[in-house]
């Protein structure tokens, strides 16, 4: 396994143990990692090591906590959330019927300090997280937490993202040949045998900024075989970045996406989309094909594209 990006805590762990798979001609597994180093890796495993137990059950009662805790942030109110849900809600709604929903908490976020913001953010995932945990073993009776849970999923969507690594145009112009690969560790990790415990879903814990921000392309992609049980690769993510490409290079519909409410952009940018598609049928025909015979994957890619694209205009 290569790995390139920073890795930490279940997510070091879930991502490198992705090598125990089992299968017949497999004899041996290693890792070549350029971002990390042993002993941050050997952190990640040691609460997992040998044998892991919950140091207790995850309350239920800690999604109210959550709830109060992103409404004192003043974000939002509850005028937001049951003009979003009377729109999201209602049969045959539209996605770009909602897009100006969440403009007023929008604007409400960027008046919070800095790290208010970054707080704000990590307890609006904290939320989104544990309610889709404990929907799958708990039926709730309290619609309230499901409005605020489809709108917090939205919501995160529109939020300013950090924008710690380099713009695509910047990386286009580095010579990855002047660049040398030197090793800095070879070997095993020893871990220490024993019980260890991890705090349950929920668990109150301070929010700092990412060490490194999610590949968005990578991110799409797997969302993608999650939610319709595709099976798109690296090799689709390439695709998908050419069409961006080729949708950055298009000055008129950029020029429209500006000087348009995003309703009247939208419908310019799926005939643009749709086209560009179809000039690269050749490239990527699975993908092609799943968008035009699959209405909700469609809307929901073209949701995704259309964000991507919207912001980098503006």
């Amino acid at each position: 396994m290569y790995v390139d990006k920073k890795l930490g805590g279940a997510h070091a762990v879930q991502t490198l143990s992705r090598l125990n798979r089992v299968h017949a001609d497999k004899t041996e597994t290693m890792v070549l990692d350029f971002a990390n180093e042993a002993d941050e890796i050997q952190r990640a495993f040691e609460p997992c090591d040998e044998k892991t137990l919950l140091s207790e059950a995850t309350d239920p009662n800690r999604l109210y906590d959550q709830e109060r805790r992103l409404k004192d942030f003043h974000v939002f109110d509850e005028g937001d959330l049951d003009a979003f849900a009377r729109l999201y809600f209602r049969p045959g709604a539209q996605h770009h019927q909602f897009y100006a929903v969440p403009a007023s908490t929008l604007e409400r976020f960027s008046e919070l300090p800095e790290d208010e913001q970054v707080d704000f953010r990590g307890a609006l995932t904290d939320y989104v997280r544990l309610y889709a945990f404990l929907s799958q073993v708990l039926t709730f009776a309290d619609a309230d937490l499901e409005k605020l849970y489809v709108f917090a999923r939205l919501l995160r969507r529109y939020l300013p993202a950090e924008r710690d690594h380099l713009p695509r145009e910047i990386q286009q112009t580095i010579d990855m040949e002047s660049y040398r690969i030197q090793r800095t560790y070879r070997g095993k990790i020893s871990l220490e045998r024993g019980q260890k415990e991890l705090e349950p879903a929920g668990a109150d814990r301070g929010h700092g900024r990412p060490v490194e921000e999610i590949e968005l392309l990578s991110q799409i992609i797997r969302e993608l075989n999650e939610r319709f049980g595709t099976d798109f690769t690296e090799e689709d993510k390439v695709f998908i970045q050419q069409l961006e490409d080729r949708l950055s290079g298009d000055t008129a519909l950029a020029a429209s996406v500006r000087v348009n409410t995003p309703e009247n952009a939208r419908l310019t940018f799926d005939h643009v989309v749709t086209d560009r598609l179809q000039d690269m049928v050749d490239t990527n025909f699975k993908f092609y094909r799943r968008v035009t015979d699959d209405q909700q994957f469609a809307r929901f890619f073209l949701d995704w594209l259309f964000e991507r694209f919207r912001k980098s205009v503006e």
